[in-house]
């Protein structure tokens, strides 16, 4: 347990530095494009495009980082009254409607890719599937994250806290 809660603490890091770096790069984007349009008076063409790219695997990647820490958006009303058993099961059973909705992502954007293989975007020229395969990406990273979840809910001790 502690092997697999070290490896997913280790591909959260990775996650976290390439989102990082993902971050920068759609804010100088969105710098410069301000700065070159209402400054200089002279847009640039590629940086709304990769502003766009940036937060769409920015978005992608983040996802995975919000399992660990039940970040997703969640009503918990009902969740707060359940105990024990109860409250381990559903738990449970909402991190597999995560992986499910992981497998999902992993297979239609897997498709998504392969369909866009020969595309170029319009501005930067990037094949598109390089961008479409953010889907498939973060679904991967979404199952990963889930199933460690999983393990850690299943394994722990009824008095002990996630």
């Amino acid at each position: 347990m502690k092997v697999l809660q070290r490896v997913s603490d280790t591909v959260n890091r990775i996650v976290g530095y390439v989102g990082i770096a993902v971050f920068l790069a759609l804010i100088i984007a969105c710098v410069m494009q301000v700065f070159f349009r209402f400054v200089l008076n002279n847009s640039l063409s590629w940086t709304e495009e990769l502003a766009r790219y940036c937060f769409i695997w920015m978005h992608m990647l983040g996802a995975s980082l919000l399992i660990e820490g039940s970040g997703h958006a969640t009503v918990t009303a009902v969740l707060d009254l359940l105990r024990g058993a109860v409250r381990k099961a559903v738990d449970v059973i909402i991190e597999l409607v995560i992986f499910f909705n992981g497998t999902v992502m992993l297979y239609a954007g897997l498709q998504l890719a392969y369909s866009s293989r020969n595309n170029l975007s319009t501005a930067l020229s990037v094949p598109m599937w390089c961008i479409n395969s953010s889907v498939a990406v973060g679904g991967l990273l979404l199952m990963f994250q889930a199933l460690v979840k999983i393990a850690v809910l299943l394994l722990k001790k009824e008095d002990e806290t996630v």
